[in-house]
């Protein structure tokens, strides 16, 4: 049986009430999953990491989030619950999963409850409610959250690059052949000051253009279909749409999922998912903070041990279905060397990537953010 979680649409990451909903379940089949979703499942895209909501995303019918059974973890007995919310997009899934499936949390003595939560921006403003205590979601969320004097930080990295690439659409692939070329264009993005929208801001700004010179279009999490549309002329994109996309024509400017084309427009890692928590659990619950990042690590090494067929069958059917799972097994074979750290280090560089893009994009309120006190090393070094 599958739990949802109560509808938390319209809250704004970090909103004047610092406050967000108690987590509540409620049953919900596997029919009223697939019921939701389908129409995102066709591309492959559930709302991805670090949206913090907006018009498309509030009219969409998707739960706020899902918890899905399947494929279960083997059952033990004098475990101790935990709630572990996070973003529901595939390959942010996956060592979340494998951790579970695997036995690694419960190696740790935690039977860890994974809640999937439409968006970073939700997960978030849980972990700062306390209303959970652990939470995955980009780096781009600790970043805003400290600014804005919220304390949250991340102890292990899951993923050092971002889930998307930048493509232009098939029918303008021959007249957009490089970044420059997007000046005055019409690019898709998920949300605006999400990480797809950051990343598109830093890219331009490094091709020495006005990071505002193109016309940003939140289109939510689906743009497969304005692309192949023409509706827009450039989006930020997921797999499976990157792989579909590129069979039919569209051009690839940077994939940020792989790890040599991010060095060469970023100038290396840029720090992406990981596990997160707030000050006060790391003083009360310093073991459970150590545990939860080593069963992470030991997924990672899992995920980097075998092929991509075995891997997505970690991955909820409801997120990755019928001919989607082929065209993930063979991107995890492709990037899975680049996505995730087999040591669940976070690089100093990779976290600084990330402020510099929020600096870019004007989001900071604080030039002078102190790095050292979003992430700390402590609890994966040992």
């Amino acid at each position: 049986m599958e739990r949802d979680i109560c509808p938390c649409d319209g809250i704004d990451l970090l909103d004047d009430s610092q406050t967000a909903p108690e987590i509540q379940t409620h049953p919900i089949t596997r029919r009223q999953v697939l019921k939701y979703m389908g129409g995102f499942l066709l591309t492959g895209f559930i709302a991805a990491c670090g949206q913090a909501g907006g018009p498309q995303a509030q009219k969409s019918p998707v739960p706020t989030s899902i918890v899905s059974s399947q494929p279960t973890a083997p059952s033990r007995e004098g475990l101790t619950k935990l709630d572990l919310a996070f973003c529901s997009q595939v390959l942010c899934i996956l060592p979340f999963e494998v951790a579970r499936q695997q036995g690694y949390f419960a190696d740790e003595g935690y039977d860890v409850n994974l809640i999937y939560m439409k968006g970073g921006a939700l997960a978030i403003n849980a972990l700062i409610s306390k209303s959970v205590d652990f939470v995955g979601t980009p780096m781009d969320l600790i970043v805003r959250s400290v600014d804005q004097g919220q304390p949250v930080i991340m102890v292990a990295s899951t993923s050092r690059l971002p889930f998307f690439a930048l493509v232009v659409s098939p029918g303008k692939s021959s007249e957009i052949t490089k970044i420059s070329d997007l000046q005055g264009k019409r690019v898709g993005v998920n949300n605006l000051g999400t990480t797809d929208d950051l990343l598109l801001k830093a890219l331009l700004a490094k091709n020495n253009l006005d990071p505002n010179s193109t016309d940003s279009v939140a289109l939510g999490p689906n743009l497969y279909d304005a692309l192949l549309r023409g509706e827009v002329d450039a989006g930020m994109v997921q797999e499976p749409a990157l792989t579909l996309l590129s069979q039919k024509g569209a051009r690839v400017l940077v994939n940020f999922m792989d790890r040599q084309q991010t060095n060469e427009v970023l100038g290396g890692d840029y720090q992406f998912m990981g596990l997160n928590t707030r000050p006060d659990v790391l003083d009360s619950k310093p073991d459970v903070v150590e545990k939860l990042a080593r069963a992470l690590v030991k997924a990672n090494q899992w995920i980097l041990n075998h092929t991509g067929s075995e891997i997505v069958k970690a991955a909820p059917q409801e997120l990755a279905p019928g001919d989607d799972i082929q065209i993930f097994a063979k991107a995890l074979d492709k990037y899975k060397e680049s996505l995730y750290p087999s040591d669940g280090v976070i690089e100093e560089h990779a976290v600084r990537r990330v402020v510099e893009t929020q600096k870019i994009s004007g989001l900071l309120k604080n030039e002078n953010i102190d790095i050292s006190t979003l992430y700390t090393n402590k609890y994966v070094e040992g």
